[in-house]
């Protein structure tokens, strides 16, 4: 696999993803216990016989003991359901960002799909592009890493609204992750993971940055060029770098207090940080 080789395998090892139990579930082999009873290996409580409790269920050391009819009660195994959604859009092909995406969205299928849930992944840029639909199974990583190579950074996309039209593909309760570089407007794209919240789907934002695009480190003349639509802007670099870097810094807050207020997980991921120390943190943030 291309963004999960045996070297990022490793670095996942000792990585924990702890999913609520109010995602969306299916009966399953998963390891998430629910609060209704069903069928598993995990005994829950004995409740008194009602008619139509099915025979098989009936404890008959308990009725030897207290001459009544008990049935065994079990608490149910459920499947957690994670979409993984992957901007796609031009931005995204700046400095190595399209790359570090691809590797923490292949590190999150994988962190859901160890524990036996199921994870899908759809891309998107001006619309949703390639949907691969949540399975479990660690064979089904494959297919989702084979999805984000044939992908590739490029057009232009409105976030707010291209978040609306994939949150119609996710029909089910889940554990929605976007992964995304966040390029547009805060309180549109706030406002939309909100609608997500309200749904009771559990969010978490990945947010991948170049260090450039914090810091505006060129100097001098420069040329810009748009890579959605191909425009271009000639400025000067150290003429405008100290207004740029705060409203960066305005529109990083905006993005963050937007999110923690509504309790989503959030962090931003730098193309200059090995990956798999930001995740560590990000996931030990979250676990608290």
């Amino acid at each position: 696999m291309k963004y999960l080789d045996p070297i990022a395998l490793a670095k996942l090892r000792n990585l924990d993803l702890r999913v609520r139990k109010s995602v969306s579930w299916a009966p399953s082999s998963g390891r998430h216990r629910s609060a209704t009873r069903g069928l598993s290996n995990d005994f829950a409580q004995h409740r008194a016989y009602a008619p139509g409790d099915e025979l098989r269920r009936l404890d008959w050391k308990v009725y030897a003991r207290k001459d009544r009819f008990y049935v065994k009660e079990f608490d149910e195994e459920r499947m957690a359901t994670a979409t993984i959604m992957v901007d796609a859009s031009g931005s995204m092909g700046f400095g190595g960002k399209w790359d570090l995406a691809c590797r923490l969205a292949m590190a999150m299928a994988y962190l859901v799909v160890a524990k036996g849930d199921a994870a899908g992944i759809l891309t998107f840029d001006v619309g949703p592009r390639e949907a691969v639909p949540p399975r479990a199974g660690l064979g089904h990583l494959e297919a989702l890493d084979a999805a984000l190579g044939r992908s590739a950074p490029g057009g232009e996309t409105d976030l707010g609204r291209v978040l609306e039209k994939a949150a119609g593909q996710i029909k089910r309760r889940s554990l929605i992750v976007l992964v995304s570089d966040l390029m547009g407007d805060p309180s549109a794209v706030v406002a939309v993971l909100k609608s997500f919240k309200a749904r009771r789907h559990e969010v978490m934002v990945l947010r991948v940055l170049d260090p450039r695009e914090r810091s505006l480190d060129f100097e001098g003349p420069v040329v810009f060029e748009s890579l959605e639509d191909g425009g271009t802007l000639a400025s000067d670099a150290d003429a405008i770098r100290e207004p740029y870097v705060r409203e960066f810094e305005r529109i990083m807050r905006l993005y963050e207090s937007g999110f923690h207020g509504a309790e989503m997980a959030y962090a931003s991921f730098f193309t200059d940080v090995r990956w798999e120390l930001s995740l560590a943190n990000f996931l030990s943030r979250g676990s608290k």
